[in-house]
């Protein structure tokens, strides 16, 4: 398995790809947008980690060349506030938040190859979630852990409140695929999905 590992401080890249290494076989580094664009151009990976603070080439101008290439990709942000761009068109496959720990870290890389290699699909209130296209069939794309809410809730479990910062989100694209599905919250209860008119 090839990582392509993108960010801003070298020491960092140079202490995470020692982490890595043993566990995901071959970690390339970039420490800056630049850097990145090229090696996408050159070379063939398995997944990128991308700090969201890369100098030098915008972060859209990455993503799109990661998603012609059809890599997955986790974003390292500062803050679990970044993940209110849940529905940014540069959504990556999963988020991280800075301080992560080792394990965090590891847990995430194989959480993001295990489903884009996956091809289970399930339903959840008329829609059908393709987990290995990170992706609403015929919608619009999804981060692992909408995928990991909306398996819950497909499962007839209720999502406990700490999920939040993910409904919004998914509201938004439920509406933009036409759908009647809503996740709602019940007091006492958790979130549940529902259909609009419920």
């Amino acid at each position: 398995m090839k990582l392509l590992f993108a960010a801003p401080d070298r020491d960092l890249l140079d202490c995470f790809k020692r982490l890595l290494e043993p566990d995901f076989s071959e970690t390339v580094t970039a420490f800056d947008g630049t850097q990145v664009i090229s090696l996408l151009s050159a070379e063939k990976f398995d997944l990128v980690i991308l700090d969201r603070e890369l100098p030098r080439v915008g972060r859209e101008k990455i993503f799109t060349q990661i998603r012609e290439l059809n890599v997955p990709v986790i974003e390292l942000i500062c803050s679990p506030a970044g993940m209110r761009r849940l529905t940014d068109a540069c959504l990556p496959d999963r988020y991280l938040s800075y301080p992560f720990s080792a394990e965090q870290l590891k847990e995430a890389v194989r959480d993001v190859i295990k489903k884009a290699s996956s091809d289970e699909r399930f339903g959840v209130g008329g829609l059908v979630i393709d987990v290995g296209r990170f992706r609403i069939e015929n919608g619009p794309r999804l981060t692992s852990g909408e995928i990991d809410v909306l398996k819950t809730l497909s499962e007839g479990v209720t999502v406990p409140a700490d999920a939040g910062a993910y409904i919004g989100a998914l509201n938004a694209k439920f509406a933009r695929t036409g759908s009647n599905l809503r996740i709602k919250y019940r007091t006492g209860k958790g979130f549940e999905a529902v259909t609009q008119d419920e």
